[in-house]
């Protein structure tokens, strides 16, 4: 028996499974036009009424056009009908072919934006140098000898080296260095993965064309391109979270154990990588396993909760070890205890002024001024209604995948109750509630990677909405939406916009100062930089911005075995180097017994003309400040 053309296939939860609206189609028909005049309301207020270039505007007339022209829409029908119910060889296949694939596109992107495949942000440093230490079969390095010289953001010198993250993103990452490959080619591998499991995922809660679609929607948001080829632990927790959703999923349909244990080992692995995001997948998920159990025996509840309960041990007990050996405390992360230090008050609302900076590193200090003491300080109950409406611009930045979207997203809210729905957009609602207790959430877009399938989710069912709506109209409906999403989609990659900017933080001083350090410097070195704050330099006063930290090592597990090794000059002003009252003296002594022969550089981040500059062996500096001190 053939299917009607616009019928989307059957699946295997029957009837009640394929409901998608929630209201008889006679209801939902008399509010789709109040729907479409919310959605424009939407596009005016948050998607502020952006038309983008002049070309979006005649892509979507393009596609009305198409979809009323009757063999159009029929043969663009057929081809999404084909698309929609691949056999299950097909859908490994396809879902393979998206893995390669999308982690090829994500490369060749990257490479027309002209974007450098190291290290930018801050925090990438130590997530680079946790996973040079796991390489090396370590989570943490004894003390630094000099702690003083090697003090950064986000990194403990002391009682221990280590990174202060959460481990989980290290363990996804350190195999290309096991195999000597960059390290860049993990993110881009996990960013195809990503898109992988979008499409296995909406394969079950939608069809195969949805999931297509999908995929394309993920790969047009900048922020999911650029943090794949990022050593950043946002998009490793994004494919945990997918695998969880898709292994309950999985479970709803046949109840195979294997899928709880694959659901227990991601849920362990996600919460020591990003573990309030991995709370909240496991909340959205509990609840829709809960209401498939909500019938079952009690024995049918503890054996499930202890199938998936198991794998997670493992890495929890991980994660106690590396606390009691960074920390000193079984129960506190060193994420939490970094906090504690330099960002007080970030955790949970409070009133008053933020408080005290504690760390004793002058650029942390300014940081903390600049950046982090305000939004901490307005992160009180009384600012909640305005700190969510940051959040929602959060969102709207980072997972909307174009403005014009928000036309056809509120048809979405009278076809989202279908229970394998709620796995994938409750995400949106619960990370959003959750995370708003951390204060940096109401101003960091890059935290709402979590919610990117969940707002694609919102932005692709329309499509079902109408077709099961206007059973009638299928064809016309799926021609004119799918039409305008694919050319939308793609007009914001560079492929097709030459002005495609992905990379919002730029840090060109970093790429001068590794350039500099390739041109002038041969050989085994010590590269002290000097941070200038208010510093009085040709009449002017200079200060270094605090976001471009060149103190990282993060090319090797330990400091010492870096060609060129970066350090803190401690003195207050250049002058005083090689002269009575060096404060570097400790570090040249210390080189002058281990490594006599490096040479110390002088990198002056504010000077006018020669910003490095030679100053000598470890032996020449050790005795030319021993002699200056005796005189």
């Amino acid at each position: 028996m053939s299917r009607n053309v616009g019928e989307i296939p059957a699946r295997p939860g029957g009837a009640a499974e394929d409901t998608i609206n929630w209201l008889s189609s006679r209801i939902a028909r008399w509010l789709t036009l109040g729907l479409l005049a919310f959605g424009v309301e939407c596009w005016l207020v948050f998607g502020q009424g952006n038309y983008g270039h002049q070309n979006k505007p005649r892509m979507i007339l393009i596609a009305i056009v198409a979809g009323l022209i009757p063999p159009i829409n029929r043969a663009f029908n057929w081809l999404w009908n084909v698309l929609a119910a691949p056999s299950a060889v097909m859908r490994r296949s396809i879902a393979m072919a998206i893995w390669i694939g999308s982690s090829l596109f994500l490369y060749w992107t990257l490479q027309m934006e002209g974007i450098s495949f190291k290290p930018t942000y801050e925090d990438e440093f130590s997530y680079l140098t946790q996973i040079q230490m796991l390489a090396h079969g370590r989570f943490w390095m004894p003390a630094l000898p000099l702690p003083e010289y090697f003090e950064t953001f986000y990194t403990f010198v002391r009682p221990v080296y280590a990174s202060m993250y959460f481990p989980g993103a290290a363990m996804m990452y350190v195999w290309p260095l096991l195999l000597h490959l960059p390290y860049f080619i993990a993110p881009l591998a996990t960013g195809g993965l990503c898109a992988a499991l979008v499409y296995l995922i909406f394969m079950e809660i939608l069809d195969g064309a949805s999931a297509i679609l999908a995929v394309l929607l993920l790969l047009s948001l900048p922020m999911f391109r650029l943090f794949s080829m990022m050593a950043m632990a946002q998009i490793p927790t994004l494919a945990l979270g997918l695998a969880m959703t898709w292994a309950v999923l999985k479970w709803r349909r046949n109840k195979r154990r294997g899928w709880l244990i694959l659901l227990g080992t991601m849920s362990g692995w996600a919460a020591i990588t990003r573990p309030a995001d991995a709370l909240c997948f496991a909340i959205v998920l509990a609840g829709v396993m809960a209401m498939d159990l909500k019938s079952k025996p009690l024995r049918t509840w503890i054996i499930t909760a202890a199938t998936v309960a198991l794998p997670v041990l493992p890495f929890l007990v991980l994660q106690l070890i590396i606390n009691r050996n960074v920390t000193g405390e079984w129960f506190t992360t060193p994420f939490g205890r970094y906090n504690d230090a330099n960002y007080p008050g970030v955790f949970w609302f409070h009133s008053g002024p933020a408080p005290r900076h504690v760390s004793d590193l002058p650029q942390a200090q300014f940081f903390y001024e600049i950046n982090a003491k305000g939004v901490i300080e307005q992160h009180q109950w009384k600012n909640l209604m305005s700190g969510l409406m940051g959040q929602l611009d959060m969102i709207r930045f980072a997972a909307v995948p174009e403005p014009f979207f928000w036309l056809i997203l509120p048809m979405s809210l009278l076809a989202m109750w279908n229970r394998r729905l709620w796995a994938v957009w409750g995400m949106l609602p619960t990370f959003t509630l959750v995370l708003t207790a951390y204060a940096f959430s109401w101003v960091l877009p890059h935290y709402y990677i979590m919610v990117m399938p969940a707002v694609i989710l919102l932005c692709v069912l329309p499509i079902r909405f109408l077709t099961d709506t206007f059973p009638n109209r299928a064809a016309m409906s799926r021609t004119m939406i799918a039409v305008a999403m694919i050319p939308l989609a793609l007009s914001g990659m560079p492929q097709f916009d030459r002005l495609a900017d992905d990379q919002h933080f730029k840090p060109p001083e970093l790429r001068q100062i590794d350039s500099d350090l390739a041109r002038e410097i041969t050989g085994r070195a010590v590269v002290l930089f000097h941070f200038n704050r208010d510093a009085l330099i040709g009449g002017k006063k200079v200060t270094n911005n605090p976001s471009v930290e060149p103190v990282f090592n993060a090319d090797v597990a330990w400091p010492d075995e870096a060609a060129i090794i970066r350090a803190h000059d401690l003195n207050a002003d250049v002058s005083a180097i090689g002269k009575p009252g060096d404060r570097d003296r400790a570090l040249y002594e210390y080189y002058s017994r281990i490594d006599p022969r490096r040479v110390f550089y002088l990198y002056d981040r504010g000077g006018e003309t020669e910003k490095l500059r030679r100053l000598g062996t470890a032996t020449e500096m050790a005795r030319k400040t021993a002699v200056a001190s005796h005189e």
